[in-house]
């Protein structure tokens, strides 16, 4: 029944308070200060509903719409061996609908809207990326020629408008990326890939402020863990962006 739960550490950062105030404001298993109600695991872990945070945020001023612009690019990234074979060290263990992806994207490409594909390469002679290795050791695997960076073959056959690689966070950071999405018309950007916490996250917050329509379709996206999936969903929705349903993100560009 409940399928997003948010432990005690997330919640307590969503609702900008310590873990500890968050415990030591329960009675009754209910957070009264918020109206937040306490769900306990068999193990007798704490866990709340993240549907509440987000009216909690929504009562405070949050979590508003921004919508669809006039004009959308599809951008993926990291849907590659490396993020989405099971064993490899940097494979997320969320599901990403590979058959809504390519949905999203087929379409996408029907209605000439421009789809962009971005894996993250690791360089040594590029500082950042070295530092990069340096706090995230995994990623030094990701080589250029590597079978680990090779695209998924759940995306093979799709033709994309431009392929990118990045040593970066954000995509958005690539040199001439935010001149191809303005030579294309484009106000709006639509996210897919892994991770939301790292990639996806860096990216819609630096697309916000570029004036960009974020929007995040969520069976497309992926993370290390639900519980931090979830999170970082319920906080972007609330700040940057909005988190819809593909089939949302498949009506709208019918309608174009």
């Amino acid at each position: 029944m409940y399928d997003k739960l948010l432990t005690v550490s997330d919640a307590a950062r969503m609702l900008g308070i310590s873990a500890s105030t968050l415990r030591r404001l329960e009675e009754n298993g209910e957070v009264k200060t918020f109206g937040l109600k306490v769900v306990y695991t068999p193990g007798g872990q704490r866990r709340y509903l993240a549907d509440e945070i987000q009216r909690i945020y929504a009562q405070v001023g949050f979590a508003g719409k921004i919508g669809f612009g006039q004009r959308a690019a599809v951008l993926v990234r990291d849907v590659t061996h490396a993020f989405l074979d099971v064993g490899s060290t940097l494979a997320i263990s969320t599901p990403l609908d590979k058959i809504a992806l390519h949905r999203l994207l087929t379409q996408a490409g029907d209605h000439q809207l421009p789809r962009i594909f971005t894996k993250t390469i690791y360089r040594a002679d590029h500082e950042f990326s070295r530092l990069w290795g340096k706090k995230f050791p995994s990623l030094t695997v990701l080589k250029d020629d590597s079978y680990l960076n090779q695209i998924d073959d759940a995306l093979a056959d799709i033709p994309f408008d431009r392929c990118q690689e990045t040593c970066y966070i954000s995509d958005l950071h690539h040199d001439d990326l935010m001149g191809y999405l303005a030579s294309q018309g484009i106000d709006t950007l639509i996210l897919a890939g892994a991770t939301a916490s790292g990639s996806i996250r860096a990216t819609a917050i630096e697309a916000f402020q570029q004036g960009m329509h974020v929007i995040l379709p969520r069976e497309v996206i992926g993370d290390r863990s639900k519980s931090l999936l979830d999170f970082t969903l319920l906080d972007l929705n609330a700040r940057y962006a909005d988190v819809l349903n593909v089939e949302d993100v498949l009506a709208w560009m019918a309608e174009k």
